[in-house]
């Protein structure tokens, strides 16, 4: 158990990793082409939304899943590990469970309503609130990242008993 325990902190990790640098990728590359200038930038003839548009549909919708079921596996086998060590699991994989929850719940509906469905029919004034709240709150979801990839890290380091 101990083996598996530890692979799946592993995979947390890495895949946590993996996340953070996308996000921060997408945040300083992607999000300005078509966040900068809302509403205008979110109009169908705007070949910059050809970037996001692809990333929303091949890259995230795979891998917040598959990163969710990863955190949730390392949630579980934290159980019965030594007190320090599954505090900091348990608070890593935790909040990334969340970050994931709201992710799905919030994030990815309102990013296919704005870049892909150009703005669902939302005013222009409607539009462009949405489009600075995203980013502020995406920037809240990426330190989140950050934080639950920290206390991976710090489960990783403790020795081991």
């Amino acid at each position: 158990m101990r083996l598996f325990a530890s692979l799946t902190l592993w995979m947390f990790v890495v895949g946590t990793s993996f996340i953070l640098g996308a996000g921060l990728y997408e945040m300083l590359v992607v999000v300005p082409f078509w966040a900068s200038n809302a509403p205008q930038s979110l109009m169908e003839g705007n070949p910059f939304l050809r970037v996001p548009i692809r990333s929303g549909q091949a890259f995230w919708p795979v891998v917040t899943p598959c990163l969710g079921i990863i955190a949730l596996a390392a949630f579980l086998s934290s159980f019965g590990m030594p007190q320090k060590e599954m505090i900091w699991r348990l608070s890593g994989t935790g909040l990334l469970l969340i970050i994931t929850v709201v992710t799905l719940a919030y994030f990815r509906p309102s990013i296919i309503n704005m870049v892909i469905h150009h703005g669902a029919g939302r005013s222009a004034d409607a539009l462009a609130a949405d489009a600075k709240m995203w980013v502020a709150l995406n920037w809240v979801r990426i330190a989140a990242v950050a934080a639950s990839l920290g206390m991976g890290l710090r489960a990783l380091t403790l020795p081991t008993a």
